[in-house]
């Protein structure tokens, strides 16, 4: 089994919309969500000349502030990490991820970007299929790919899954 998984919320950020994505993210990857958490956004992390927010440093201290593994924080904010103008988001596999809703305008993309930064939390790479866990380099790209896993990120999660409760034994 999949371990529960704690979403963080912008504040800003309609509670509708959290609900959604947390509906999908049950649907799609057949997970518990053990919290549902309001947080703010570390200021220490924005960068004035950018005018953007470093996501790595946030999701760095928020690994190390909350000790926790499995979550996923979604963010109204614009981010960005080194050697790129922006990211929808990243995370880190088995730990957490972060979304940015910021240049995300419709609720299915909200959707379709937490699906997949969920899914590397989960252990699932990028995939060349028709799939939620294509990379996108642009928003044209991310428009275009499915709010579904593909058969063959269906089949590592299911051996991800396997190797996680052989480790909990």
């Amino acid at each position: 089994m999949l371990p529960n998984l704690t979403v963080f919320h912008d504040p800003s950020i309609s509670y509708n919309v959290v609900e959604k994505v947390v509906e999908e993210l049950k649907i799609t990857y057949e997970i518990g969500i053990q919290l549902i958490k309001r947080r703010e956004l570390e200021i220490v992390t924005f960068n004035k000349a950018r005018n953007q927010y470093n996501g790595q440093q946030l999701l760095n201290m928020l690994i190390d502030e909350e000790n926790i593994t499995y979550f996923l924080w979604l963010v109204n904010e614009d981010l960005y990490v080194p050697e790129r103008n922006f990211v929808f988001g990243l995370a880190t596999q088995f730990y957490g991820g972060i979304v940015s809703f910021f240049r995300l305008e419709s609720e299915n993309m909200k959707i379709k970007e937490s699906l997949h930064e969920c899914g590397h939390i989960l252990g699932l790479g990028h995939c060349k299929e028709v799939c939620v866990m294509q990379y996108s380099k642009n928003l044209e790209e991310a428009i275009l790919k499915p709010t579904y896993l593909c058969w063959k990120c269906k089949i590592l999660l299911k051996e991800t899954e396997k190797k996680i409760d052989k480790n909990k034994d």
